[in-house]
């Protein structure tokens, strides 16, 4: 008799049975991963913050423009953020998968938009990126273990066009230039900004990637 699906977990889970054909096995796998990806951004957004906890696997660790520890704490610090009236909303596009075994590397690209207010003007900080993630398969679901976004290029528009706001250059080039509008945004309003987190050509991509690539390798290697 089929199992019932556990509601706070995300959908498309579990350990693919040993009779299927290998290569459906593979389908179900990814196809599992990107549930999750899309579950994380929707209830990321809407405050379906079970749903949030689901995706990610124990001991999970996160890195943001303005937090860096455990995913545990990333989702109380984000229900804080969303009683105080933090708005924010993910796109979540493609996803590029590798598996290995119980673990896989997934990078998926994103759009993140915030919606604030800087100098009294309400204003939508735009930034275009992926998502990079250590999967695990966690009791025969898979989840996330470590999530760190790599950021491209973002923007700040005004939502009145009949306002215009200015600028400090300074502290705009303080930041690096992924995400530097955002961080300033995020920045004015408190937050303490993460200052490496990777953007095209940096050397904390290439870190980035080499040691996904490592972790990877391991789990052939074990």
């Amino acid at each position: 008799m089929k199992q019932p699906q556990n509601p706070e977990t995300p959908m498309g889970q579990g350990r693919s049975p040993s009779y299927i054909d290998p290569q459906l096995s593979n389908l179900l796998d990814r196809a599992a991963m990107v549930q999750v990806v899309q579950d994380w951004g929707l209830a990321r957004d809407t405050g379906r913050w079970d749903r949030l906890r689901a995706c990610f696997a124990p001991g999970a660790t996160m890195r943001t423009t303005w937090f860096a520890g455990s995913a545990t704490e990333f989702v109380e610090r984000s229900i804080a953020a969303a009683a105080s009236g933090s708005r924010a909303q993910h796109f979540i596009g493609a996803a590029s998968i590798e598996i290995d075994g119980d673990r896989a590397l997934v990078e998926t690209r994103m759009i993140l938009m915030v919606r604030a207010r800087l100098d009294g003007i309400e204003v939508d900080a735009t930034c275009h990126g992926r998502f990079h993630d250590q999967f695990v398969r966690h009791q025969g679901q898979w989840r996330i273990l470590h999530r760190v976004p790599i950021y491209e290029k973002d923007r700040l528009d005004v939502l009145d066009p009949a306002r215009t706001i200015m600028l400090d250059p300074r502290r705009l080039a303080a930041h690096p230039e992924g995400y530097r509008h955002l961080a300033y945004l995020q920045a004015a309003n408190g937050a303490s900004i993460t200052p490496d987190l990777p953007t095209p050509g940096s050397a904390s991509l290439e870190r980035l990637h080499a040691q996904g690539a490592a972790w990877l390798r391991a789990q052939a290697d074990a």
